[in-house]
């Protein structure tokens, strides 16, 4: 299977090229989410525990086919300009010799991302709708300001039809397409 990830900066509208022209803000990631540049600062250690947690049992239980990586960006096939770099992704491994840095999002079979205590409304409001748009067929979000995880799958006119809610703690189970893979967040800690 071929998976064509073209370099988009010539198809971007004219806020994505000012943004990749803007100098790189140190410590932050930058996003374009709904038209809004977004601006999330470096994650804690307790979010970037999670997020190493569930790489490494998605790594141990993925098809030599498929990967678990984080830093990736997903480009929105709606609007040319909008983007999202979800804390952690599972893509074909194909991935790994493109040149470009934008995911087509029907390569994503998963997106995760751990909510951060000052911006959680836009993993649970804003990248949960364009996800759902962008026909994602999985979203899995751990909030760590409760210990709580949602699992958002089987996306249909922007939104997800299915969501599975569990608690830091629990063995959670991954719908289709990745069936048979299992999340345990026994190991996930929650802000102080």
């Amino acid at each position: 299977m071929s998976i064509n990830l073209p370099d988009r900066s010539v198809e971007a509208g004219s806020l994505r090229r000012q943004v990749e022209e803007a100098p790189d803000p140190k410590g932050f990631r930058v996003e374009i989410i709904r038209g809004k540049v977004v601006m999330s600062p470096t994650p804690s250690f307790k979010h970037g525990g999670i997020v190493r947690r569930i790489e490494q049992q998605l790594l141990a239980q993925l098809d030599e086919g498929r990967i678990a990586q984080q830093m990736y960006s997903i480009a929105s096939p709606i609007d040319a300009d909008d983007y999202c770099s979800p804390d952690l992704v599972v893509v074909p491994a194909e991935v790994e010799d493109e040149d470009g840095w934008l995911l087509d999002a029907d390569a994503v079979d998963l997106t995760v991302e751990v909510a951060s205590p000052g911006n959680a409304s836009c993993d649970l409001t804003d990248k949960l709708g364009e996800y759902a748009a962008w026909q994602i067929p999985v979203y899995l979000l751990a909030d760590p300001r409760k210990g709580d995880i949602l699992v958002h799958s089987d996306p249909l006119d922007g939104k997800y039809r299915t969501t599975h809610e569990a608690r830091f703690g629990d063995v959670v189970d991954l719908p289709a397409p990745l069936q048979g893979l299992r999340v345990d967040t026994s190991g996930f800690r929650r802000y102080s």
